[in-house]
């Protein structure tokens, strides 16, 4: 029996990671949607209270986001305070970002239900399956990093 074009797009690699992005970020919205946050601030407030102030290119590295997703992610915690920003007085072209105590304090008040929504994706799977799984992604996010628009860089400065 031949499958069909898109039955067989249906399991491609890259199509089942982007559906399981897709659910991910539902079941992340859906768990934080009380707190008014999303994934990308979620993270963004997590490399600021873990590496602190820092320029939003840097952020972007931290994060693996493009500067333009850091910029907006950056622009909507500053409008909810946040996050403070300022130009950096080193390099007037670039901005500095800093975790308010009101950022903090939320990042906090997320950690129950943002442990929720990784209980939640990986509910399907058994325990050692879970285990194998994020394994298996770690590695592919590490091995192929290099092959990002974006990658991870912790190491900047």
């Amino acid at each position: 029996m031949t499958r069909s074009p898109l039955s067989e797009a249906y399991d491609l690699p890259g199509n089942l990671l982007r559906r399981c992005h897709q659910i991910s970020v539902a079941i992340f919205l859906r768990k934080c949607e009380a707190l008014k946050l999303t994934q990308l601030q979620y993270i963004i407030l997590s490399a600021l209270e873990e590496m602190g102030t820092s320029d939003q290119i840097t952020l972007g590295g931290y994060t693996a986001l493009d500067r333009n997703t850091v910029a907006v992610v950056v622009r909507k915690l500053e409008e909810r305070g946040l996050v403070s920003r300022h130009r950096n007085p080193e390099d007037r072209r670039s901005m500095v970002v800093k975790l308010t105590q009101e950022g903090e304090s939320l990042r906090e008040a997320a950690e129950p239900a943002v442990e929720e929504v990784q209980q939640d994706i990986l509910a399907p799977l058994a325990p050692d399956e879970q285990e194998v799984l994020l394994k298996l992604l770690q590695k592919l996010a590490s091995d192929n990093n290099h092959l990002s628009r974006v990658p991870v860089r912790l190491n900047e400065n």
